[in-house]
């Protein structure tokens, strides 16, 4: 962890001079001394600055930063965003040649004119930092030694994008949504989202966490806005322009799972003239997308329409293969330049209840499966009284399911409450619309059979104790508590975990204490050469924004490895990860109240009538809509910077 030695950040001041380097404060963010090899001098944003070394220039820094604020960073519609801050820039390098033409107090006053007056919130932001250091430190001796050689890496973002794991572009895309320009927005979006409108479907949005209209009304509906262009480009039956940016090289790439991971990566590997393969083991593409989803969240139809326009890039998928029994890792190691293990997590757990493995008619193998049978085709036996144990979005998927199969009395039992669920909020919200029986603070404890069919389902009821590794508190039975809820199918959905059989000892490729194969950290590269891994198979069950983002990273290493010998972050990568992982958003920020417009709510099926069928439920905005919806935006595009010594 980086020391400071001072500095200003989120209002909070850190003076260290006078004082030894053993005496200085850690850092209020988390990010290494050792940036990417070379030693970190300063870092800048919209926070503040903190500085890490005592000969480091920070007023130098600050022009540095303000120049590219103006050159970058500024959309450069009004006079203080683009000139004003070069005003800035210019009036700090004035007081470093001690001109007599400029002063601290006359460049505060720029900064402050420019905080209260620019249009957007890029300009108003990126003065914090100059003003920050003339409140507390103008008093500070200006260093003029030039002898150290800085490199400034600088990184464009927004506290959206900084909470989206796949680094979509946002305040960019919805600005073309807002001109109707919706190809342009699709094509932005495409640059590190190979899936749109799936995203645009089935993200659980954490983008909308981080959006500061939230802390104004409500957040931006980013994920919808999402699907919008590229509902355009399919509806208006327009032909996707891909980009490809390299000519064909000599390289092969085997990817094993043709889940959000491995299309992500077979669609950029592609773009970069690599010759992709990817086995899966279901008879169709898209993993858990596909078979764990149903259509009336999000249609296969559509998936098959977003897998096509990467299969059009030259990517084969080669289905029904399963790495460990069609095909083996050796093999792929051999006839392959490098191999993306991206297999998922399909195994389930069970509920570890008496009963659970006797065999009884109506216990279902697990909700994964049950699912997959359906969406498959394949028979699907359930009764009238279903009991889903489990509280994700797959356990809301198979009451759904349940339901729509016909299913009269069809219940979900959870053993925390309702706050502590991890399904999305409004999955819920629509269960309960439909019908499905919430029950809260309860857990199984014995199948219940007779004449080895299921007849019930005997629970305890739970309340909550002290908080366990997770951070939530810990559920506790209730002693005497028990009941029996009368079910005749009982389908667990208590969460997955990677299947792993295929892996030996020789194969070199080391395992994690969750079951999760071992990468090097933000490499995606395994022990072993030329074997990298991504998504739910290296790091457990997740949401789909996060397996194209780690698919995305995959690619761009795999790429290096081929073409250079090597996997490494560039210096930029390196601060987009590290804002990223610090999840740069004040959610104590004030901000002036906009002109009001209300968030724009999705039309959907009323429940009376979606229970019928499996028909998408959810409607595309229309053009309106979505303009209304984009002017929202408060276009939170921030700057963040890093100086490196050389």
């Amino acid at each position: 962890m980086a020391k400071v030695f001072f500095g200003v950040f989120k209002n909070k001041v850190i003076d260290n001079r006078g004082k030894p380097r053993e005496e200085w404060t850690d850092a209020p963010i988390k990010i290494d001394e050792n940036f990417n090899g070379k030693k970190l001098d300063v870092f800048v944003n919209w926070d503040g600055f903190l500085v890490f070394d005592e000969k480091t220039d920070v007023l130098q820094a600050l022009v540095n930063y303000m120049y590219r604020i103006s050159d970058f960073g500024c959309c450069g519609r009004c006079f203080p965003g683009r000139m004003g801050t070069r005003l800035v820039a210019e009036g700090l390098e004035k007081i470093i040649k001690n001109s007599q033409e400029a002063s601290f107090e006359d460049v505060y006053d720029m900064a402050v004119s420019i905080n209260e007056s620019a249009k957007c919130t890029v300009a108003p932001t990126a003065v914090i930092p100059v003003m920050k250091y003339i409140e507390h430190f103008k008093d500070a001796k200006i260093n003029t030694d030039n002898t150290k050689e800085i490199q400034y890496v600088k990184h464009l973002t927004a506290p959206c994008t900084a909470g989206c794991p796949a680094n979509v572009k946002i305040p960019e895309f919805i600005e073309a949504i807002k001109d109707a320009r919706y190809l342009e927005a699709l094509a932005i979006i495409r640059t590190t989202m190979p899936l749109p409108g799936v995203c645009g479907r089935v993200c659980p949005h954490p983008c909308e966490a981080n959006c500061r209209r939230g802390l104004v009304d409500e957040p931006v509906s980013i994920m919808v806005l999402k699907r919008t262009p590229w509902d355009y480009e399919y509806y208006h039956h327009k032909k996707p322009e891909i980009p490809v940016y390299r000519e064909a090289t000599d390289k092969k790439v085997a990817i094993v799972g043709a889940g959000p991971a491995g299309l992500t990566a077979a669609y950029y590997l592609a773009q970069l003239g690599h010759k992709v393969k990817i086995y899966e083991m279901l008879p169709e593409p898209g993993g858990m997308v596909a078979v764990g989803i149903p259509d009336y969240r999000q249609p296969r139809l559509l998936l098959r329409r977003e897998v096509e326009i990467i299969q059009s890039l030259g990517v084969e998928i080669q289905y029904n293969t399963k790495l460990g029994r069609d095909i083996f890792l050796d093999d792929l190691k051999k006839d392959y330049d490098s191999v993306l293990i991206a297999i998922g997590a399909f195994k389930s757990r069970e509920m570890g209840v008496e009963g659970e493995n006797e065999g009884y008619e109506g216990v279902l193998e697990s909700g994964i499966d049950f699912l997959q049978r359906f969406s498959l085709g394949e028979e699907v036996k359930i009764g009238n009284r279903v009991v889903v144990v489990g509280g994700g979005n797959t356990a809301i998927d198979c009451v759904r399911t349940a339901l729509r199969l016909g299913s009269k009395d069809v219940n979900l039992v959870y053993r925390r409450s309702r706050a502590e669920m991890p399904a999305e909020d409004y999955e819920v919200a629509d269960a309960e619309e439909e019908g499905v029986k919430f029950h809260f603070l309860i857990n199984p404890v014995k199948v219940i059979a007779k004449d080895g069919k299921v007849v019930g389902l005997e629970c305890v009821k739970m309340q909550l104790g002290e908080p366990d590794e997770s951070g939530r508190r810990k559920p506790e039975p209730v002693p005497g508590s028990n009941f029996i809820i009368e079910c005749d199918t009982v389908i667990p959905a208590i969460g997955q975990y990677p299947d792993l059989s295929f892996l030996k000892e020789e194969d070199g490729i080391k395992v994690t204490k969750w079951n999760t194969i071992s990468v090097k950290e933000d490499l995606y590269m395994t022990d072993v050469p030329g074997v990298f891994s991504a998504g739910d198979c290296e790091w457990g069950p997740n949401t789909v924004v996060k397996a194209i983002g780690a698919g995305r990273w995959a690619a761009i290493m795999m790429d290096r490895y081929m073409m250079e010998g090597d996997v490494y972050l560039t210096d930029q990568e390196k601060l987009e990860l590290t804002l990223y992982k610090n999840k740069v958003f004040d959610k104590n920020e004030v901000v002036c109240e906009p002109h009001t417009i209300h968030r724009v709510h999705q039309a959907k099926l009323p429940p009376e009538e979606r229970v019928k069928h499996f028909e998408e439920i959810e409607k595309p905005f229309t053009e309106q809509q979505a303009y209304l919806e984009a002017t929202r935006c408060l276009r939170c595009v921030r700057m963040a910077m890093v100086g490196l010594e050389n």
